[in-house]
């Protein structure tokens, strides 16, 4: 994720500061002469306070499916952590429908038409698993499985498409063809994956381009509290 204010600083030079960091920009805000970031700091820190009364979509009317009340608590988040540009960790425990949340919330990703794909990257046993969940309650969401000795995107138009599903190995295989494409979002399932940050998988996965990203995981911690470490570093780099 690349999103960033900026700020002149005399007549030569200048500075580039992540929009994650708006907490120390407020704490210079009143020193700032630039309205426009001022402006934007302000309207970020509404969002955060009222973060209550965002107006939230409904499940779409497309969706085969009902949610439960706290599946519907996970969708409401998704789209809160969208209006603030955050990337998250769903963290139910398995069977709680991480997957049927994802796939609502890739619904309302699809109804913003930004041109751009969304990417799911998940072990290779869960692959067909999206794919069932996928046709099954939200069979109007196009999809391309990206895996296989004979993969390929050549005669694929990603524009459109509203999702690619793929694998970790596959995405460490070929992560230069990955580095080159843009991405609504890139979302990690069983992220627990690439908590070692020192592994091929984790520096692959860092390496790709979204505008915003969520990982899911019933384990996010496997060994201690440092797993966690590399799974918010994918998702908020820099924090």
């Amino acid at each position: 994720m690349q999103a960033y204010s900026s700020r002149v600083i005399g007549a030569t030079g200048g500075m580039r500061v992540s929009k994650k960091y708006f907490g120390l920009l407020d704490i210079v805000s009143d020193d700032m002469d630039q309205t426009e970031i001022v402006a934007e700091i302000t309207s970020l820190k509404c969002r955060i306070n009222e973060m209550d009364r965002l107006q939230l979509a409904p499940v779409g009317k497309t969706i085969k499916a009902e949610l439960r009340p706290y599946q519907l608590h996970g969708f409401q988040w998704m789209q809160t952590l969208d209006a603030l540009q955050w990337g998250g960790l769903l963290a139910d425990d398995m069977g709680l429908g991480k997957t049927l949340q994802t796939i609502v919330f890739l619904d309302f990703v699809k109804k913003k038409k930004t041109g751009l794909p969304s990417l799911v990257i998940c072990p290779v046993s869960l692959l067909f698993n999206w794919e069932s969940e996928i046709k099954k309650f939200a069979p109007h969401l196009k999809f391309k499985i990206y895996h296989g000795i004979d993969r390929s995107l050549e005669g694929i138009n990603l524009k459109k498409q509203d999702l690619v599903l793929s694998s970790y190995g596959t995405v460490r295989s070929d992560v230069e063809l990955f580095a080159e494409m843009e991405w609504e979002y890139i979302i990690l399932d069983e992220s627990q994956a690439i908590k070692n940050p020192d592994s091929m998988v984790a520096k692959a996965v860092g390496q790709l381009r979204s505008k915003n990203r969520l990982v899911l995981s019933g384990t996010p911690i496997q060994n201690n509290t440092f797993d966690l470490y590399s799974q918010f570093h994918f998702l908020n780099n820099g924090l």
